[in-house]
Protein backbone atom coordinates (compact mmCIF):
# COMPACT_ATOMS: atom_id res chain seq x y z
CA UNK A 1 0.00 0.00 0.00
CA UNK A 2 1.50 3.33 -1.09
CA UNK A 3 1.49 6.23 1.31
CA UNK A 4 -0.14 9.34 -0.05
CA UNK A 5 1.51 12.73 0.29
CA UNK A 6 -0.22 15.23 2.55
CA UNK A 7 -2.17 17.87 0.73
CA UNK A 8 -1.28 21.45 1.63
CA UNK A 9 -4.01 23.96 0.95
CA UNK A 10 -2.99 27.54 0.19
CA UNK A 11 -5.63 30.20 -0.20
CA UNK A 12 -4.21 32.35 -3.00
CA UNK A 13 -7.19 34.68 -2.88
CA UNK A 14 -6.73 35.78 0.72
CA UNK A 15 -5.28 39.14 1.66
CA UNK A 16 -1.46 39.03 2.02
CA UNK A 17 -1.65 41.66 4.76
CA UNK A 18 -3.92 39.42 6.81
CA UNK A 19 -1.58 36.48 6.26
CA UNK A 20 1.36 38.57 7.44
CA UNK A 21 -0.53 39.79 10.50
CA UNK A 22 -1.45 36.24 11.45
CA UNK A 23 2.16 35.13 11.00
CA UNK A 24 3.43 38.02 13.16
CA UNK A 25 0.88 37.20 15.88
CA UNK A 26 2.50 33.78 16.26
CA UNK A 27 6.07 35.03 16.65
CA UNK A 28 7.49 34.45 20.12
CA UNK A 29 11.14 35.37 19.48
CA UNK A 30 11.76 38.95 20.70
CA UNK A 31 14.74 39.34 18.34
CA UNK A 32 12.48 38.72 15.34
CA UNK A 33 9.89 41.17 16.69
CA UNK A 34 12.61 43.80 17.19
CA UNK A 35 13.81 43.24 13.62
CA UNK A 36 10.27 43.67 12.27
CA UNK A 37 10.03 46.99 14.13
CA UNK A 38 13.38 48.03 12.64
CA UNK A 39 12.34 47.06 9.11
CA UNK A 40 9.08 48.97 9.43
CA UNK A 41 10.85 52.02 10.79
CA UNK A 42 8.88 51.99 14.01
CA UNK A 43 10.59 53.68 16.92
CA UNK A 44 10.15 51.48 19.95
CA UNK A 45 12.78 52.94 22.21
CA UNK A 46 11.28 52.67 25.67
CA UNK A 47 14.44 53.66 27.50
CA UNK A 48 13.82 55.47 30.76
CA UNK A 49 16.35 58.21 31.39
CA UNK A 50 17.18 59.28 34.92
CA UNK A 51 17.94 62.97 35.16
CA UNK A 52 19.50 65.04 37.88
CA UNK A 53 17.76 68.10 39.28
CA UNK A 54 20.20 70.27 37.34
CA UNK A 55 19.25 68.49 34.09
CA UNK A 56 15.54 68.79 34.89
CA UNK A 57 15.97 72.52 35.47
CA UNK A 58 17.83 72.91 32.17
CA UNK A 59 15.05 71.06 30.35
CA UNK A 60 12.43 73.24 32.04
CA UNK A 61 14.29 76.42 31.06
CA UNK A 62 14.65 75.23 27.47
CA UNK A 63 10.92 74.47 27.30
CA UNK A 64 10.15 77.97 28.59
CA UNK A 65 12.43 79.46 25.92
CA UNK A 66 10.64 77.49 23.21
CA UNK A 67 7.22 78.65 24.46
CA UNK A 68 8.35 82.29 24.46
CA UNK A 69 9.94 81.96 21.00
CA UNK A 70 13.46 82.51 22.31
CA UNK A 71 14.95 80.25 19.67
CA UNK A 72 17.51 80.43 16.88
CA UNK A 73 17.08 79.51 13.25
CA UNK A 74 19.37 76.82 11.90
CA UNK A 75 21.53 79.48 10.23
CA UNK A 76 21.75 81.54 13.42
CA UNK A 77 22.69 78.46 15.43
CA UNK A 78 25.39 77.54 12.88
CA UNK A 79 26.81 81.06 13.05
CA UNK A 80 26.91 80.89 16.86
CA UNK A 81 28.69 77.54 16.69
CA UNK A 82 31.19 78.86 14.16
CA UNK A 83 31.94 81.86 16.39
CA UNK A 84 32.40 79.59 19.39
CA UNK A 85 34.71 77.18 17.51
CA UNK A 86 36.89 80.00 16.19
CA UNK A 87 37.69 81.41 19.65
Amino acid sequence: MALSKPIIMIDLTSDPKKQLIEKIKGIQDQNIIDEIYRLLGIDFDDTVYKTTNEQKNAIYEAQKQIKTNQTLSENEANEEIDKWLNK
